[in-house]
C-alpha cells in the first residue's frame, strides 16, 4: 500500500473522488467525507485485496500483500490515493487498518500453504501507543499464525526520532510479527536507523525498478541495496516487476522476492483461492537464502586466489587491477609485482608493443586468443584468451584475460606426431597392419599408411585399398564376402605396394569377434608382408646359431606349425632349418646387433618368453611393450607370466599356452592387458613357438586396439539412443517407455515409495494438421514435447503414440497429496498457445494419472492410466486432468476431475 500525500485533494475534512460509477458510463463526481468512509466500513464495502510476492529463483508464492479497496455501490471503484489520506486525517486510518488485516487473516486461515501476510502501517498509526496491542489483538482473535504477519513501515515513519515510535516497532518485533521497511531508496533512512531496526525485510522502491532496463543508473541503485540488505541479514523484494525482462535482471542480481503485475495484481479472496490452487506455494521461512554478497566476494575471490589456470583483469589503459598467483608465475613475479603496472614495466619493449597491440584489438571488440604462447625466459607453453569486459550497457570498463598452461599437451602433441612418423616410416620392419571390420565384412579401421597425409580412418582405408594389386581386389573380396557366413578365422594372400619398389605378398588373417548372445558383432584381422615374416623366422634362425658350438650345429631346429584349412593356399614352413653361418657377409656380433636393435626398436609390443606353460618367464621385452603395460624391466624381469604384478595376467593364458602346444602358434587373440595403474587395454595377440636346441620359446606380437574399441563402443551407445528415441519429438519412444516402466514399477515397492502415471492425448491436433497441414503440426509436436521435457525435467516423459505422451513420476506420499496441483500448474504452462508462422496455435490435452498399487503390473497400471484419460475426453474441455487423489483408498470411485475452461 503506498501512501501519496501530495496526490489527494483535501478540503475540509472531505476529499472529491472523481471515478467511473458501475451504473453509468458517464464520470461522476463523488464528494468524499468522514461520515461516508464511516459509513462504507460498518456495510462492508472497504475489503482486502491480496498482491502476491513471488521467490525470483523457484516462482513460488511466498507472501501475500494486503491492500485496501472501495467499493461503492453509486461511485464505484474509489482509488486507495483518495480514501487513505482521508482515514488519516479523520483518525478512521486505525478502525480501517484493523476491518482489513481482520478480514484477510480469517480469509487466510482457510488457505493451503504456510504463505506471509503483509500490511503496511501509516506513519501516523504510530502515534498511537497502543498499536501493538491492537495489531495482536486482531491477529490472534482471528487465528492466524502471528509469526506469518509482516507489518511493512514506510521510511517516513523513522524520521521522526520519536521515542514511542521505536518502542513500538521493537514491542512487534517481540510478539514475533516480521517488519518491512517498504519504498526503500525514495526518503530519506540514514544506515544507522536502517541497521538500529530489526527489520526482516527490505522493498525496493518501484521506481527504481521500473526504468531499471534503460537506466543504467537504476540498475546500480538496486545491486547496491540487495547487496546492502542481504549483508544485513534481510530479504529484498523489489516492487513493480511487470515484465519477464525485469525479473531476468533481478535475479541475475540477486534478488530474493518480486511483486507486481509479472506475478499478478491485487485481487479479491475468491480470485485469490484459485491462484493458490493452481500455484505452488512456498514457506517464506524455510527458504534457503543466497549466500550474502560479501560472502560471494570472498567465495569469488579464493575461487580467483587459487584457480589452476592463471586469472588477471586490466582496465581500459591496459593496468593490471587483480591478477592470482598462477598469472603472475608465467613472469617469475608475484601479483603485488604486477598490479598497479602495465606490461611495459616488466617485459622487454618490443614484446610489450606486440602485447599491447593485441590489448588494443580486444578493446575494440575483437578476442584474441593466443594458441602458443611462450613468455620470454621460460620453457612453458601457454594457451591464452583475452576478452574485453562489458558493463550492462555494453561499455567496455576492462579485460579479462585467461592462461592455461598446455606445456605437457604441446610435449604430448609432439610425441604422437613423432611416433605417428615412426610407425609410418617403420611398416619395413614391422610389417603388422592392422585393421578391423563390422559384422557384415565392411572395413571400418586400418592403420596407419605410408602416405602421411593419410590421418583420419576413411582415408586410411581407402589409401591401403588403392595400393592393392588391380588383379587380386575382386577376388579378395569375393572371398571375403563368401566366407563371413562361416564365422570361421580367414585368411588370404594378395599383393599390395607399399613404397616405391613394385608390389610385395602380403598375408591378410581374420578373426571374429563375438558379443554375449555369441552373435558375431565385428571382425579384427592383420596384414603382414610374408617375406618379412619369412625373413624373421631365418633371422631367429641366424641368431640362435651365432655364437653355437660347432658340435651344436649339427642338432635340427624346427619350427612347429599347425595345418588347417589354408594349407591350400599358404605353404606353412614345415621342413627342418640347419643352423649355419650368415650368409650376407655380416659378423656374428654385428649381426646380434643388429636384430636386437630392430626387435627393442619395433613400434609394436613384443616379447620373447620360455615356453614353460604357468612357469613360463619373460626372457626379452622392448620398449613398445613396457610402454604398452606401463612398466619397467625390472618390475617384470623373471617373473612368471601368472605372477602378481606380471604385465599379462590373464584367465586365458592356459588356454593360449594349449593352443602353442597343439599347433605351435595363434592368431589374434582378444586379451585385455592390465597396466600397472590398474587400467586395462583392449589388445589383439598373435604368437609363435619355436624350438630351438630342444628349448622352446614363445615370441608374442601385441596390437593395441583401444583407440577402435572406444571408437566402436561410442557408435554402438549412438545406436543405442537411437534406437530408443523418437525421431520428431527427440523424447524417449514407446519401446522404451515401456523398458523403462517395467524398471520403475520393480524399484517402487517401497513402503514409502509411490510411482504416479500420467497418460495423455492432445485435444484439437486433428483439426490441426487437417487446417494447417502436417508440416505444421509436426512443428506444434515438437515445440509441446520441449516444454514437457522443460516442465518435467526430473522426471521420464515419452512420446508413445502420434500425438499421446506418457509422464513417470517418482515421489510419496506426501508428494502425492499436492500432485493434483501441481500437474495442472505444468499443463497450464505447456499448452500455452504456440506462433508458428505468424499463427497462433492452441491445443490442450486429456490426461488421465493413476497411481501404482501392491497388486498392480505393467498392462494393469497402463490400462487404468488409459481408461482415465477417456474420462477426461469425455468432458470436452481443452485441458482436463482425471487423476486418483487418495493413495491409501481404493482405487475405484475415486477419481478427481480438474479441467480449464474452453
Amino acid at each position: 500500500m503506498i501512501f501519496p500525500w501530495n496526490k489527494h485533494l483535501r478540503s475540509n475534512g472531505s476529499v472529491v473522488a472523481r471515478s467511473r460509477g458501475p451504473k453509468d458510463d458517464c464520470c461522476q463526481t463523488h464528494k468524499l467525507s468522514a461520515e461516508l468512509l464511516q459509513s462504507a466500513l460498518s456495510r462492508g464495502e472497504i475489503w482486502p485485496a491480496f498482491q502476491p510476492i513471488v521467490d525470483l529463483q523457484s516462482g513460488a508464492i511466498v507472501a501475500f500483500e494486503i491492500l485496501a479497496r472501495w467499493t461503492d455501490p453509486i461511485a464505484g471503484a474509489i482509488s486507495p490515493t483518495q480514501f487513505i489520506p482521508l482515514a488519516e486525517q479523520c483518525g478512521l486510518i486505525g478502525d480501517l487498518t484493523d476491518k482489513i488485516l481482520r478480514e484477510a487473516c480469517v480469509i487466510a486461515l482457510s488457505w493451503q500453504g504456510s504463505f506471509v501476510l503483509a500490511i503496511n502501517i501509516s506513519p501516523v498509526q504510530f502515534h498511537d501507543h497502543e498499536l501493538s496491542t491492537r495489531i495482536l489483538r486482531t491477529v490472534r482473535s482471528s487465528g492466524f499464525p502471528v509469526h506469518r504477519v509482516h507489518v511493512e513501515i514506510t521510511e517516513s515513519a523513522l524520521l521522526e526520532n520519536d521515542p514511542s515510535v521505536h518502542a513500538t516497532i521493537a514491542s512487534l518485533k517481540a510478539s514475533g510479527i516480521g517488519l518491512a521497511l517498504d519504498d526503500f531508496g525514495t526518503g530519506f533512512a540514514s544506515l544507522t536507523q536502517l541497521h538500529a531496526f530489526p527489520f526482516n525485510k527490505l522493498k525496493i522502491d518501484m521506481s527504481f525498478v521500473r526504468s531499471m532496463t534503460v537506466d543504467s543508473g537504476s540498475r546500480k541503485i538496486i545491486a547496491s541495496v540487495i547487496g546492502l540488505g542481504q549483508s544485513l541479514g534481510m530479504t529484498v523484494v523489489a516492487e513493480g516487476v511487470e515484465t519477464e525482462e525485469q525479473a531476468t535482471l533481478l535475479r541475475r542480481m540477486g534478488c530474493d522476492l518480486g511483486q507486481g503485475w509479472l506475478f499478478g495484481k491485487a485481487e479479491n479472496a475468491l480470485e485469490t483461492g484459485k491462484l493458490i490452487e493452481r500455484r505452488l506455494v512456498g514457506d517464506l521461512s524455510k527458504r534457503k537464502p543466497p549466500a550474502q554478497l560479501f560472502h560471494r566476494v570472498h567465495q569469488l575471490d579464493a575461487l580467483y586466489t587459487a584457480s589452476p589456470i592463471g586469472l588477471c583483469l586490466l582496465d581500459t589503459n591496459f593496468v593490471h587491477t587483480s591478477v592470482n598467483p598462477r598469472f603472475s608465475a608465467m613472469f617469475a613475479l608475484s601479483p603485488d609485482d604486477m598490479i598497479g603496472h602495465t606490461v611495459h614495466s616488466f617485459m622487454p619493449a618490443h614484446e610489450a608493443d606486440r602485447v599491447t597491440s593485441d590489448l588494443v584489438k580486444v578493446l575494440n571488440g575483437d578476442t584474441v586468443v593466443i594458441e602458443d604462447y611462450r613468455p620470454i625466459g621460460s620453457d612453458r607453453v601457454f594457451f591464452v584468451i583475452n576478452q574485453r569486459v562489458d558493463d550492462d550497457d555494453g561499455v567496455a570498463i576492462g579485460i579479462s584475460v585467461t592462461a592455461v598452461d598446455v606445456t605437457g599437451y604441446k610435449t604430448l602433441e609432439t610425441l604422437l606426431s613423432q611416433t605417428e612418423d615412426h610407425q609410418r616410416w617403420s611398416i619395413d620392419l614391422s610389417p603388422n597392419i592392422p585393421w578391423a571390420s563390422d559384422a557384415a565384412g565392411v572395413v571400418n579401421f586400418m592403420g596407419p599408411t605410408p602416405d602421411c597425409s593419410k590421418i583420419d580412418v576413411d582415408a586410411r582405408i581407402e589409401d591401403w585399398m588403392a595400393r592393392m594389386h588391380p588383379e587380386d581386389r575382386l577376388r579378395v573380396r569375393q572371398q571375403w564376402l563368401a566366407w563371413i557366413p562361416s564365422g570361421k578365422p580367414f585368411q588370404t594372400m594378395f599383393r599390395m605396394r607399399l613404397g616405391d619398389d613394385g608390389f610385395h605378398w602380403m598375408l591378410s588373417r581374420a578373426k571374429p569377434h563375438h558379443g554375449p548372445d555369441g552373435k558375431i558383432i565385428k571382425w579384427y584381422g592383420v596384414i603382414t608382408e610374408m617375406a618379412a615374416q619369412q625373413s624373421l623366422r631365418d633371422q631367429l634362425l641366424r641368431l640362435e646359431n651365432v655364437g653355437a658350438s660347432p658340435q651344436d650345429r649339427s642338432h635340427d631346429v624346427t619350427f612347429i606349425c599347425a595345418d588347417n584349412n589354408y594349407d591350400q593356399q599358404i605353404e606353412r614352413p614345415a621342413k627342418v632349418y640347419q643352423k649355419s653361418e650368415p650368409h650376407d657377409g655380416l659378423s656374428r656380433s654385428h649381426y646380434v646387433s643388429m636384430l636386437m636393435r630392430m626387435f627393442e626398436g619395433a613400434p609394436i609390443a613384443m616379447s620373447i618368453t620360455t615356453s614353460d606353460t604357468r612357469m613360463s618367464r619373460y626372457v626379452k621385452v622392448n620398449a613398445a611393450y613396457l610402454k604398452m603395460t606401463g612398466r619397467s624391466w625390472e618390475q617384470i624381469r623373471g617373473k612368471t607370466l601368472l605372477d602378481a604384478g606380471s604385465a599379462i595376467d590373464n584367465t586365458d593364458r592356459n588356454r593360449r599356452h594349449q593352443l602353442l602346444l597343439d599347433q605351435g602358434y595363434y592368431e589374434l587373440e582378444e586379451v585385455d592387458i592390465v597396466r600397472a595403474d590398474g587400467s586395462k587395454v583392449p589388445t589383439l595377440i598373435s604368437a609363435q613357438r619355436t624350438t630351438i636346441n630342444g628349448t622352446s620359446f614363445d615370441l608374442e606380437i601385441i596390437v593395441d586396439v583401444s583407440e577402435r574399441v572406444r571408437q566402436q563402443r561410442e557408435a554402438e551407445n549412438a545406436l543405442k539412443v537411437s534406437a530408443r528415441t523418437d525421431a520428431l519429438s527427440g523424447l524417449p519412444n514407446r519401446a522404451y517407455f515401456d523398458e523403462v516402466l517395467l524398471q520403475r514399477i520393480a524399484q517402487a515397492r517401497g513402503p514409502h515409495d509411490v510411482l504416479a502415471l500420467a497418460y495423455m492425448d492432445l485435444n484439437g491436433f486433428k483439426a490441426i494438421n487437417d487446417t494447417l497441414g502436417h508440416l505444421v503440426g509436426d512443428e506444434v509436436l515438437r515445440v509441446i514435447s520441449s516444454r514437457l521435457r522443460s516442465e518435467f525435467a526430473t522426471q521420464f516423459v515419452a512420446r508413445v503414440g502420434g500425438d499421446e505422451f506418457a509422464l513417470l513420476i517418482e515421489t510419496d506420499k506426501f508428494g502425492a497429496i499436492g500432485l493434483q496441483q501441481m500437474l495442472y500448474q505444468h499443463m497450464q504452462n505447456v499448452f500455452k498457445s504456440i506462433s508458428i508462422s505468424g499463427q497462433t496455435v492452441t491445443s490442450g490435452a486429456a490426461v488421465g494419472v493413476t497411481i501404482l498399487c501392491e497388486t498392480d503390473n505393467a498392462h494393469s497400471v497402463l490400462q487404468r492410466a488409459d481408461d482415465y484419460m477417456y474420462i477426461a475426453k469425455s468432458t470436452s474441455q481443452r485441458i482436463a486432468v482425471v487423476y486418483l487423489g487418495d493413495i491409501d483408498q481404493n482405487f475405484r470411485g475415486n477419481e478427481k476431475i480438474i479441467s480449464a475452461a474452453t
